[in-house]
C-alpha cells in the first residue's frame, strides 16, 4: 500500500509541476491583501520580494507607496497576467481596465490588444497573450476570463452546478446579505445542493487539486489535520467564510461564484479612485520569471519584505534541500526588521529548518487574530516572521 501511495504522490507532483510550469493557474489572487498590509506595515522605504500569482496583491501593496516591488514567478503565464494589468494602467483608461478585469469580458478584446496594449508588454508576455487574448471574449463555453485558466475551469464547474440547480438567485442574495444571520440563512439553503456524490468525488481528485494549484505536499497536510480529509476541510472553510465573516466586500468569492466583480465589491486596483495613483507608480512593479531562489542569487540585496504565499508548503517534507537553500538566501538578503509573510495548509511550522527559528521571530498571536478576519479562508494558518 505504501508503494502505491508513493506512486500516486509522485504522479500528482509531476502533474502539478506540468500544470504550474506554463499554464495560467491563478486568474485572481487568493490571499487577502487587507490583512497583508496590516502585517507588512509597508512604507516609502519598503523593498518587496513577492510571488506574483495573479498580480492583484502587488497592485494593492502599491497603494502604500513602497520603493519597489519585485514579482517573481517560475510560471511565465502568471507574470504575463500581471504585465497585462500593468499595460491597462499605462493605456490610461479606467473603463477599459474595468471591462477586462472587473467584468471579466470585453467584446473586441483581440483588436484592442493588437492596437492598444501589445506594445506595453515584454516579448515573453506577448507570446502568451497572442495565444490567449480570447480568454476575455465571451463564448458559449465561457462567459468570463475568471472561468479561464486551470482554476477558472473549476470555477466554471461550480458556476454550472449553481445554474443547473437553479441556485443563482440565492447565491446573489447571499452575496448581498446585510448581516451574518442572513448569510447563514442563504448559505444553509444553498450548500446541501452543491455536493452530489460525483462532486464530492471530483473535488478530491488529484488532477482537480492540481488545477487549483494545490500540490501533493499540501494535500497531505490537510489529510493529516482533518479526520475526514480534504472534503471536510473544504466544507468547514466555506461555512466559516460564508457564515462568520461579513460577505459584503468579499470580492474573492463573488468573482469565483459569478464570474465578475461588482463596482462596490472588487480589488482595490479596480476602483476608479485609485487609478491615477496606481498609474503614476505602476513602474515600481517589475516581473521576473524565475524561482525565488534563483532570483535572490541573481539580484542580491537587503530587502525589507518577503511575501511567499503558500510556497513553503510546496517544498515541505519533499524538497527539504531546496527549502533550506531558499531560507539561507532569504536571510542573506534581509536585514534586522525584515518581514516575511506566508500562509500554510498545515497548523504548525515544524517543517522549517531549525536555523530559521534562530534568526526569525514569529508572531502567532497577531496572525491568529487576523486569520479570523480572512475573507478567503482557504488556508489553515498565516505566519509572519520578523528577522532579528
Amino acid at each position: 500500500m505504501k508503494k502505491i501511495s508513493n506512486i500516486l504522490e509522485n504522479f500528482q507532483q509531476r502533474l502539478f509541476r506540468n500544470i504550474v510550469s506554463n499554464k495560467l493557474v491563478y486568474n485572481t489572487c487568493w490571499e487577502d491583501p487587507r490583512l497583508d498590509r496590516q502585517m507588512l506595515q509597508l512604507d516609502s522605504e519598503s523593498s518587496i520580494v513577492m510571488l506574483t500569482s495573479a498580480g492583484c496583491n502587488a497592485l494593492d501593496y502599491l497603494l502604500d507607496d513602497p520603493k519597489i516591488i519585485h514579482c517573481v514567478d517560475s510560471n511565465p503565464a502568471q507574470n504575463a497576467l500581471l504585465e497585462f494589468k500593468k499595460a491597462l494602467f499605462k493605456r490610461g483608461n479606467h473603463s477599459l481596465l474595468w471591462d477586462f478585469f472587473g467584468s471579466g469580458r470585453k467584446d473586441g478584446a483581440e483588436f484592442i490588444y493588437d492596437h492598444q496594449l501589445r506594445r506595453f508588454l515584454s516579448p515573453e508576455a506577448q507570446l502568451f497573450w497572442n495565444e490567449h487574448i480570447s480568454y476575455f471574449t465571451p463564448s458559449l463555453r465561457s462567459q468570463s476570463f475568471y472561468f479561464r485558466g486551470t482554476s477558472g475551469k473549476v470555477a466554471q464547474m461550480i458556476f454550472n452546478r449553481i445554474q443547473r440547480k437553479g441556485l443563482y438567485r440565492q447565491v446573489l442574495k447571499l452575496l448581498e446579505a446585510r448581516n451574518l444571520k442572513e448569510q447563514a440563512y442563504y448559505f444553509d439553503e444553498i450548500e446541501p445542493h452543491m455536493w452530489s456524490a460525483f462532486h464530492k468525488w471530483l473535488i478530491c481528485q488529484r488532477p482537480t487539486m492540481a488545477m487549483l494549484g494545490v500540490p501533493a505536499t499540501q494535500r497531505k497536510m490537510i489529510d493529516e489535520n482533518y479526520e475526514a480529509g480534504l472534503l471536510q476541510f473544504i466544507r468547514q472553510s466555506l461555512a466559516n467564510v460564508f457564515t462568520k465573516i461579513p460577505i459584503h466586500d468579499n470580492y474573492f468569492w463573488r468573482v469565483y461564484l459569478t464570474g465578475s466583480y461588482s463596482k462596490n465589491c472588487c480589488p482595490n486596483y479596480l476602483l476608479e479612485q485609485h487609478f491615477e495613483r496606481l498609474n503614476q507608480n505602476i513602474d515600481k512593479i517589475s516581473t521576473h520569471t524565475s524561482t525565488l531562489l534563483n532570483f535572490l542569487k541573481q539580484y542580491p540585496g537587503k530587502y525589507s519584505h518577503f511575501v511567499l504565499l503558500d510556497h513553503q508548503d510546496w517544498m515541505a517534507n519533499s524538497q527539504n534541500h531546496l527549502l533550506i537553500e531558499e531560507w539561507k538566501q532569504i536571510l542573506a538578503n534581509s536585514k534586522p526588521g525584515s518581514r516575511i509573510l506566508f500562509r500554510s495548509a498545515g497548523n504548525a511550522l515544524n517543517f522549517l529548518p531549525d536555523f530559521v527559528f534562530e534568526n526569525v521571530k514569529f508572531h502567532p498571536y497577531l496572525t491568529a487574530d487576523l486569520y479570523q478576519k480572512d475573507r478567503v479562508g482557504t488556508y489553515e494558518t498565516t505566519h509572519l516572521g520578523i528577522v532579528q
